[in-house]
């Protein structure tokens, strides 16, 4: 029921728009032809090519001794027979050489909407520039005093918007191409807007664009004022330490992190490594390269109807509601 909603396309139309290769490219669900086409015999070899041991990682978290909990893992796991693991694929491509731009008929929304997506640096090779993108993003759209959200930068007309890094506003969850996101729903008589001005119902994503390049050329120009900064990057770590207080999630993002790069304990030094690390002149720089950049644009046309723009105005708001708790979160 993903794309049966209201822009149920995004974010998976951005990694189609700017990435070639397949694997990085198609989303998460696969095309029902195709799954249908699945049987148990490919299921078993599946299984047995990627559900060895060798793949596993058992992450714990909580209050316990390390040497029972070890004994406990040992005595669950350690009997299991090994078996050859298969070597994950390289998803590198080159980054893209021109800006897409693409409009999605979706039947389910009221309301126009754009998503516009842009290459990330390699979190591997580029991680100091990698976290001053996580600033920016916060510095865009998260907070109430984002520059996307209020005052003279933010673009008249929108319902609601969001900027994060990750498809989902996760940051550090994949080894391969990651995206920085920008989703806003705009135009409709009568719905507020996050910035100045108010709503005319125009449903021009110009203004948003607009909005973007001018507050990203501002970024590059000038630096980015040291007590918003401060603020910014004090409550993205704040809402990530938070977010460790779960211990379900705290065991997720430690796994994660191990399996991908090798750093587990780089979900701890995430925070500080936003809050105490990354400097005006690193934002400055981050977004710079954006604004140079090759993005994707892709327009969410709706249909015209009154329960449709009813419908598509709840799902805004719900949107708008989850990625607030995300970006509060991370």
């Amino acid at each position: 029921m993903v794309r049966n909603r209201p822009y149920g396309a995004f974010p998976w139309v951005l990694p189609r728009a700017l990435h070639t290769r397949a694997e990085n490219a198609r989303d998460g669900y696969g095309e029902t032809v195709d799954l249908a086409a699945i049987d148990i015999p490919l299921c078993e070899r599946f299984f047995t090519d990627h559900y060895g041991p060798g793949n596993a990682l058992v992450t714990l978290t909580g209050a316990f001794d390390p040497a029972t909990a070890e004994r406990v893992v040992r005595r669950h796991f350690e009997p299991l027979p090994g078996r050859p693991v298969v070597t994950a694929p390289d998803n590198d491509e080159p980054a893209p050489r021109e800006d897409r731009q693409l409009s999605v008929a979706d039947p389910h929304a009221g309301l126009p909407a754009v998503a516009i997506g842009y290459r990330m640096p390699d979190p591997m090779t580029e991680r100091a520039d990698y976290l001053a993108h996580l600033v920016l993003a916060a510095l865009l759209g998260q907070g109430r005093h984002a520059l996307l959200r209020r005052g003279p930068a933010a673009p008249r007309g929108v319902a609601s918007l969001s900027v994060g890094c990750g498809l989902f506003g996760l940051p550090l969850d994949t080894r391969g191409p990651d995206l920085l996101t920008l989703f806003a729903v705009y135009g409709g008589a009568g719905h507020g807007t996050q910035g100045a001005g108010g709503a005319d119902g125009t449903g021009d994503p110009a203004r948003v664009t607009d909005a973007l390049d001018t507050a990203l050329t501002a970024l590059a120009e000038n630096e980015v004022d040291a007590g918003l900064l401060r603020a910014t990057t004090a409550r993205w770590a704040a809402g990530a330490l938070r977010e460790l207080g779960d211990p379900s999630t705290r065991a997720q993002l430690l796994g994660l992190r191990e399996m991908l790069f090798g750093e587990a304990e780089l979900t701890e030094r995430l925070p500080e490594l936003v809050r105490g690390e990354v400097t005006a002149e690193q934002v400055s720089r981050a977004a710079a390269r954006l604004r140079s950049s090759h993005r994707a644009v892709v327009r969410f046309a709706p249909r015209a109807s009154e329960t449709a723009t009813a419908s598509s105005a709840a799902s805004a708001t719900a949107t708008a509601s989850a990625s607030a708790r995300r970006e509060a979160a991370v």
